[in-house]
């Protein structure tokens, strides 16, 4: 029994009936109105007590077999950081979760029709314990991306959406137990990597293997803003639909948000190129990496279909490779992916460097 009830238990105990009222009693009914003052002394202790059991009992009941903090029941679920969204159908529940080191950091979303056991101990980012008492009856859901270690560069186009079954791939479970083997994807959307996973107890039920599947069909990104840099890492341009096949493109240093010090791997602007297999960036600034140190703003010839310092005799094709009497010795132009994101928009990263010919494995113009 709470100490605040006990404490109010002993006030009532304590009282002692008003002067005289045994001989009134005696007496029997006068006149002059009841004096209900004095009853409502007695009873609002009583009331005040009540009232702080009540609310005791039920945040008890709240934390009990409420869904706690950083839970959403059958609706939608946002991802705070990415803006990513699933469905959440009944029968189901969502849990956000944040967890990694200083190297790497796990952020995303766990949606099960039975409460984990998040105290059970694993490893990797994030952790994977609470798959070891796997409920036979059990579904979940599992959307994460994480971030740091050795970030690799994205493909030339994001995931379809919504995501086809035949986009995840049955695979070996992670710790074992009583844990199903899970259907895995690693995909992409927006230009970020992330991971989705899902595991089928063997008596689940058709509505709840139904509900699991749901759940990742439901996965959208949100739309991008042109003219804006996402999540720290890309310019977001144009609509692809933009840029016709064949299309040399110039993106000086003003038509470019500032921020993120993405500018100063670019700080001359680029040349975005829509070759037939992909769209690549070009950097306008040249800088040679051995004698002579040439360094220039590269120039774009639409007629021979050339990129050439003004003043000297350095060219290059239009992948980059040095042309013309002045050829050797001079480096090769860096060849930059840019991705076509899943609402259509162009996203470029500085980042990654030159890779698109390890992406493309080959001539991006056939």
């Amino acid at each position: 029994m709470p100490e605040r009830w006990q404490r109010e238990l002993r006030k009532i105990s304590s009282l002692e009936p008003p002067p005289g009222l045994r001989d009134r009693a005696l007496l029997g009914p006068r006149r002059e109105p009841p004096r209900a003052h004095r009853t409502w002394r007695v009873i609002t202790p009583i009331a005040a007590a009540l009232a702080i059991v009540l609310v005791a009992l039920t945040i008890g009941l709240v934390r009990a077999f409420g869904p706690g903090p950083g839970v959403s029941a059958a609706g939608h679920f946002t991802d705070p950081r990415y803006g990513w969204s699933i469905r959440v159908p009944a029968g189901l529940q969502a849990r956000h979760f944040h967890s990694g080191d200083v190297r790497v950091t796990s952020d995303g979303v766990r949606v099960t029709n039975f409460r984990p056991d998040l105290g059970e101990r694993g490893t990797g980012t994030p952790p994977m314990g609470w798959l070891r008492s796997f409920p036979a009856d059990g579904v979940a859901v599992q959307i994460w991306i994480n971030q740091g270690g050795l970030p690799a560069p994205p493909p030339l186009r994001d995931s379809l959406f919504p995501l086809p079954a035949s986009a995840l791939q049955r695979t070996r479970p992670y710790v074992g137990g009583s844990e199903p083997r899970p259907w895995y994807c690693g995909c992409y959307g927006d230009g970020i990597g992330f991971a989705a996973a899902i595991w089928i107890g063997p008596h689940a039920s058709r509505t709840a293997r139904h509900a699991a599947w749901a759940v990742v069909r439901s996965l959208r990104f949100p739309p991008l803003r042109e003219g804006t840099i996402w999540q720290g890492t890309y310019y977001v341009l144009g609509q692809a639909s933009r840029y016709p096949t064949g299309s040399v493109t110039t993106f000086p240093p003003a038509s470019l948000p500032a921020g993120h010090g993405l500018l100063g791997h670019v700080r001359a602007g680029f040349y975005l190129i829509h070759a037939p297999r992909a769209f690549y960036v070009i950097a306008r600034q040249f800088q040679s990496p051995a004698k002579p140190f040439i360094s220039c703003t590269l120039a774009f010839d639409r007629k021979a279909f050339q990129f050439y310092c003004p003043g000297t005799g350095l060219r290059w094709n239009r992948v980059g490779q040095p042309v013309g009497a002045h050829a050797a010795g001079v480096a090769n132009l860096s060849l930059m992916p840019a991705t076509v994101a899943q609402d259509g928009h162009l996203l470029f990263s500085p980042f990654w460097g030159d890779v698109l010919r390890v992406d493309l494995r080959g001539n991006p113009w056939g």
